[in-house]
């Protein structure tokens, strides 16, 4: 056969996957060695000759998929709920026999654009984009290119209406919240809204007020940071005007909790005299005390299709096939604990 080997050729042989061929022809420990060698084998008899950019030109396929974070994923704030997700994914994508590279839409050294970068050395199959806003240069590459990729977690907006998007129906989670509050019997709500405009942060806030609207109640807006000591002063800062509301919402866990702490260190009864609910059910939820109502955001569902759609997207380039854009949306449901 020669050159005209491919490693479809020996993953049909040997019984497995490309991603499998892949690694034991790097080598990789992650394959055991009694199947390492028999792909090298296969491979030897075949006379396959290996290295990642012929692989690349003769299959598009590399076996690696790239997760793009936000660049401030380095601040608590964000890498609370992401950095969940983030396992959730590597899991999903393991279990695929798939690797992964975590990197950033830009690249540290140069600046320059790290989606082109990783598409131009045929380094990745595809992308699972986990970042408010992508540049615009980096989605016209890569539907010039047909690169497969989904973007997860952010709701859709102008830039990404052509772009396969799962997202998390954040307005559903505001209602959710407001129906709780309303079934504990608390109808002087307080909602706890971040200051800067994010389109996931506005639809929770406007689920929760179309609830409470709905049911005659007025909702009063207390802005601040999506931080703990944003939260805690903003709180702080209204003095004994807190006694007016009888329940508070907090856009993201951080800011529920630093509220927490503020009602406490006035000596506020939570939930006796006002009830309090989060964002998230990140570990952080958990653990307060008293436990954090949260919205739990579907994190194993996301990265499931996820994963999912994105493998079916490289398959059907694979095969020569039209790239499929879908847009689904998943609900997420209320996690009540002692703090309502």
């Amino acid at each position: 056969m020669g050159s005209q080997v491919t490693i479809k050729d020996i993953a049909e042989i040997a019984g497995v996957s490309f991603a499998t061929v892949s690694r034991s022809l790097n080598n990789s420990p992650l394959v055991a060695y009694k199947t390492r060698e028999r792909i090298n084998r296969i491979a030897g008899d075949l006379g396959f000759e290996f290295n990642a950019g012929a692989r690349s030109m003769i299959t598009s396929q590399v076996g690696t998929v790239a997760i793009v974070l936000p660049e401030n994923y380095h601040m608590v704030s964000v890498n609370v709920y992401h950095g969940m997700l983030l396992n959730s994914l590597r899991k999903t994508l393991e279990e695929a026999d798939l690797d992964l590279i975590i990197t950033h839409q830009t690249y540290q050294e140069d600046r320059g654009n790290n989606i082109i970068r990783l598409v131009s050395r045929n380094k990745v199959d595809g992308f699972l984009i986990l970042i408010e806003h992508l540049k615009k240069e980096s989605i016209e590459y890569l539907n010039l290119h047909g690169v497969p990729s989904v973007f997860l977690h952010y709701p859709p907006d102008e830039a990404t209406k052509n772009q396969e998007v799962i997202f998390t129906d954040h307005r559903e989670g505001g209602r959710q919240v407001a129906s709780h509050f309303l079934q504990k019997g608390r109808r002087n709500p307080l909602l706890l809204a971040k200051t800067q405009e994010h389109l996931e942060f506005r639809l929770r806030e406007k689920g929760f007020c179309e609830v409470m609207d709905d049911a005659g109640v007025r909702v009063e807006r207390l802005y601040s940071d999506s931080t703990f000591e944003s939260a805690k002063e903003a709180l702080s800062g209204l003095g004994d005007g807190i006694g007016r509301y009888d329940s508070l919402f907090g856009c993201n866990d951080l800011m529920a909790l630093g509220a927490m702490r503020a009602l406490e260190d006035r000596g506020v009864a939570i939930p006796g005299d006002i009830a309090v609910a989060g964002y998230d059910d990140s570990e952080l939820a958990r653990y307060s005390n008293p436990g954090l109502t949260s919205v739990h955001q579907p994190r194993d569902e996301l990265a499931h299709l996820s994963c999912q759609r994105l493998i079916h997207q490289i398959q059907k380039k694979r095969n020569g096939e039209e790239l499929p854009r879908t847009r689904i949306s998943i609900a997420p449901h209320l996690s009540p604990r002692e703090s309502t």
